[in-house]
C-alpha cells in the first residue's frame, strides 16, 4: 500500500505534463500561428550580373563585312595611300565609327600606316591586331599595370590557378577603341543576410553610440566623450 502512495505523485505529474501537451496540441491545431522566417526575403539578382561574357565582342580579325563579302583591310588600303601626318581623317570612309578619343585624333596613331592588319608601336613597328593591350599601354601605361596585375579589368575563371586557368578580357573587350568612356551601368544587388538591417528599420539612438561626439553645455571645449549604455 505504501508503494502505491508513493507512486501516486509521480502518475500525476505525468498525467499534468500529457494533459498540457494534449492542450497545446490542440490550440495549435485549432488557431495555429502563422509562420515567420527569420530570414529576409531572397534577392533577385538579374542575369547580366553573373554573365560571364565579355561586354563587347570586337572583331576577332582585321576584316570589313559588307552583306555576304568579308574584306581584310588591307585589301583596300594596300592600293590607298595613307594620309599625311597634318590631315585629319575624313568621313569619306567608315562613316560608322565615330571616333572621341580625347585629343587622340588621327587613326594612324593606333593603326599601322602601311600595314591595317596590325597596330602600330611607339617606334612604328608593328603589333599584332591580337594584342591590343599593347596599344592601349602606349598612353595609359598605369592602366596598363593595373591590368597586368588583376586589379583593372575583368578575370574569367579560377582564382586558383592548380583548378582551372584564368583569363584576362582585353581593353576592346570592355572599352569602344574609339569612345573609350565605359558606359554607366546599375549596380547589382547587395547581398541580403541576417546580419544586414530590414528596410524600414529604426536607427539606433545616438546616446547608445559609445564613439559619438556631441556638444554639452558647460564642458571646457564644448566637445566631450558620450558614454555608452
Amino acid at each position: 500500500m505504501s508503494g502505491e502512495n508513493r507512486d501516486y505523485p509521480a502518475n500525476r505529474t505525468g498525467l499534468w505534463v500529457s494533459g498540457t501537451l494534449v492542450s497545446f496540441a490542440l490550440i495549435l491545431a485549432i488557431a495555429p500561428r502563422p509562420f515567420s522566417s527569420p530570414l529576409p526575403s531572397t534577392t533577385i539578382v538579374p542575369d547580366w550580373a553573373t554573365d560571364p561574357s565579355p561586354l563587347r565582342r570586337p572583331a576577332p580579325e582585321p576584316a570589313c563585312r559588307t552583306a555576304a563579302f568579308v574584306y581584310a583591310c588591307s585589301d583596300c588600303h594596300r592600293i590607298i595611300p595613307p594620309r599625311s601626318e597634318q590631315r585629319f581623317r575624313t568621313t569619306i570612309q567608315h562613316r560608322e565609327v565615330v571616333l572621341e578619343h580625347g585629343i587622340n585624333t588621327r587613326c594612324l596613331n593606333c593603326h599601322h600606316p602601311t600595314n591595317r592588319d596590325a597596330f602600330v608601336d611607339d617606334s612604328g613597328g608593328e603589333i599584332p591586331w591580337d594584342q591590343p593591350q599593347r596599344l592601349c599601354a602606349k598612353c595609359h601605361g598605369p592602366v596598363y599595370r593595373d591590368w597586368q596585375h588583376g586589379s583593372h579589368g575583368r578575370t574569367n575563371g579560377y582564382w586558383d590557378k592548380t583548378r582551372g586557368p584564368q583569363i584576362r578580357r582585353k581593353c576592346i573587350e570592355c572599352h569602344d577603341p574609339h569612345r573609350p568612356p565605359f558606359p554607366s551601368l546599375e549596380p547589382a544587388p547587395g547581398p541580403n543576410t541576417l546580419r544586414m538591417a530590414q528596410a524600414g528599420h529604426i536607427e539606433h539612438s545616438q546616446s547608445h553610440n559609445p564613439l559619438q561626439l556631441s556638444r554639452k553645455a558647460g564642458s571646457s571645449d564644448g566637445v566631450v566623450l558620450e558614454e555608452g549604455h
